[in-house]
């Protein structure tokens, strides 16, 4: 039985989950409570069903769902095959949704002592995964979370802030560029670097243009921090879960010596079709196995149906720990 087959009939014999929903939250297939002000900007993957008006239920992922059956079976794997004690770092956490699930799904599969390490720059998004991991039951204090960009060095790096969004990016040079001449436009450019000085951010928002419209940004410097100085003091990664909109041709090849170390499980999104291929190489020349590669912005058919991603796809397992338990 192949990986994909095996996922998708993992899920089919998963029970919906039933229950009550409080007021403004929708469920998922393990029970995760979601603010739906987190997502108003992006539909749900699991909506909420109805049943017979005895509660609700929500189904578990099937393949048709694209990228979020793809985390699912990742954090499914990691939570099943970890012993002794489970540790997951989520890198461009936005509201920390799979840190959550997974927290949901060693609970339920394989209670064991647990930390997770979330790293997201966005300071509301990174206030949403404080309150999204309060919901659901779990401490913020009993784990790591670290309000920064994660990246090569420890210089700070001027960010789009802006809630909802969860493609915030570094600004590069370029639109930096852009920026001045918005600003210089729009007579804010006395405004923008007295905020800068005063408060590390412009506090005026300006236009971007992202792939379903314009939408509004302010910009200010945020903290970064290189990859291998999150993982260092960690004495195992069971899955490392990293969505950080580009900056993984950056940031994996800089820490790949650490990762090989420490890591067991990456699911990784992929941002345009050559950073995909790069990162597939960094892998395999590093002896990672590929369990899943999709190209960004693909459709695909399978013998347990059709699927489509925007995002690419990496599922990768470190052959040289695969089978080490943790201490």
């Amino acid at each position: 039985m192949d990986q994909l087959e095996a996922a998708v009939r993992t899920f089919a014999d998963t029970a919906p989950w039933h229950g009550e929903v409080p007021d403004g939250c929708f469920p998922n297939y393990l029970g995760v409570m979601t603010e739906l002000a987190f997502v108003a900007d992006y539909a749900p993957s699991n909506q909420l069903l109805p049943s017979n008006g005895q509660g609700n239920q929500t189904p578990a992922p099937v393949l048709g769902d694209g990228e979020v059956f793809f985390e699912q079976a990742a954090i499914h794997k990691a939570v099943t095959a970890a012993r002794g004690h489970f540790i997951m770092v989520e890198l461009g956490g936005g509201f920390a949704p799979r840190t959550v699930d997974a927290h949901a799904a060693l609970q339920r599969l394989n209670p064991l002592p647990c930390r997770f390490v979330v790293v997201e720059a966005e300071p509301t998004h990174f206030e949403w995964a404080q309150r999204h991991m309060r919901t659901n039951g779990i401490d913020p204090q009993d784990h790591w979370l670290i309000n920064a960009l994660v990246g090569t060095d420890n210089l700070p790096k001027l960010f789009m802030l802006g809630e909802g969004f969860y493609g915030n990016t570094v600004v590069s040079a370029g639109d930096v560029t852009q920026l001045i001449k918005n600003l210089q436009r729009g007579n804010s450019m006395d405004q923008a670097l007295q905020g800068l000085l005063l408060n590390a951010r412009c506090g005026v928002q300006q236009p971007y243009s992202v792939a379903n419209g314009t939408r509004h940004f302010d910009f200010g410097f945020v903290s970064s921090m290189p990859l291998k100085d999150i993982l260092q003091p960690l004495d195992h990664v069971d899955l490392m879960d990293i969505d950080i909109q580009g900056g993984e041709s950056e940031v994996l090849p800089a820490a790949m010596e650490m990762i090989d170390k420490k890591v067991k499980r990456i699911h990784l999104a992929t941002h345009g079709a050559q950073r995909h291929q790069e990162m597939w190489d960094l892998f395999f020349e590093h002896e990672w196995l590929c369990e899943a590669d999709y190209a960004p912005n693909s459709e695909h058919q399978s013998d347990w149906g059709r699927f489509e991603n925007s995002d690419g796809i990496l599922d990768l397992v470190n052959l040289r720990l695969e089978h080490i338990p943790a201490r």
